[in-house]
């Protein structure tokens, strides 16, 4: 019964100390597809996590490589915070993929996630997500 509670509790604590969070899905997306920008108001401890269920890519089912991006604001470039690759996702519909991208910086800050590699490539393939979901 333990290791039943342990897990449980492993998988809702994105959730529960979140400071928010979206859903959304994705649907042939090219690489370098960019989702919505988020605002992280607060420093909380706790970690900025994306995960992609059921994925589904052209040509072979295999990976997509994730980056976590911090908005620059004036003439800076936007800041690579890192990046994940996802593969488990593309074993089954409702198979899913996860990246941790620790604590991230709050006061406003602004971030967004991109697609930036699609089986191994930067360009040709497509890939759709049935259900991506981010807290923060």
């Amino acid at each position: 019964m333990a290791v039943g509670t342990a897990s449980l509790v492993l998988a809702m604590a994105p959730t529960a100390l979140a400071e928010g969070s979206f859903s959304s899905s994705v649907s042939s997306a090219l690489t370098g597809f960019q989702s919505r920008w988020w605002t992280k108001n607060q420093n909380y401890d706790t970690s900025t996590v994306i995960k992609f269920t059921g994925c589904s890519a052209t040509g072979a089912d295999s990976s997509t490589r994730v980056q976590l991006t911090k908005y620059k604001s004036g003439p800076l470039p936007d800041e690579n915070r890192g990046q994940k690759t996802f593969t488990n996702c593309f074993t089954s519909s409702g198979a899913s993929s996860s990246g941790n991208w620790g604590t991230q910086r709050g006061g406003g800050d602004q971030y967004r996630f991109a697609i930036i590699e699609i089986n191994g490539s930067t360009y040709g393939s497509r890939v759709s997500v049935d259900r991506v979901d981010v807290w923060y």
